[in-house]
């Protein structure tokens, strides 16, 4: 069933979620694509991707990676799975992390049409500033410390 069908029946969804750092600890912000049937236009997290009916989390991320920006051969970490409501929708959560190091990225133009790196102060400023720019996913990653976790 196509993402935006899902999304406006409310169904569960199995998500996977990437989170990219580079070798400064900064994190990458994209920006969906224009064409995108949900939140068009908008700054996301890294990566995500709803998971296939018989598919492994890891391999939905990996799959995720390459579609999106291109990239593989990333060593994922696995950080957590919970269930969030995010908008509209219950996700079944799955956040991966990776550092790229200095890796170049080479963005998919039909997925993503801009890339940047954050760090925290930026990010924070970005979400203050731009929220109605930011996807519900990426509004849920700030306010759960999900990015830049807060050391206690």
């Amino acid at each position: 069933m196509p993402s935006a069908s899902v999304h406006e029946q409310r169904l569960a969804l199995k998500s996977v979620f990437v989170l990219i750092y580079n070798k400064q600890g900064k994190f990458l912000l994209q920006r969906r694509a224009d064409n995108k049937a949900l939140a068009p236009g908008m700054w996301d997290i890294s990566a995500a991707t709803h998971v296939g009916a018989t598919e492994a989390l890891e391999a939905a991320a990996e799959r995720v990676l390459l579609k999106e920006l291109n990239l593989s051969s990333v060593s994922l970490h696995y950080q957590k799975s919970q269930q969030e409501q995010i908008d509209d929708s219950t996700l079944w959560i799955s956040l991966y992390s990776a550092n790229i190091g200095s890796r170049s990225l080479t963005p998919n133009p039909e997925e993503v049409q801009d890339s940047l790196y954050v760090d925290a102060e930026e990010l924070y400023s970005f979400y203050e500033h731009f929220p109605g720019m930011l996807t519900p996913v990426l509004t849920w990653a700030i306010e759960a410390d999900i990015i830049f976790p807060k050391k206690t």
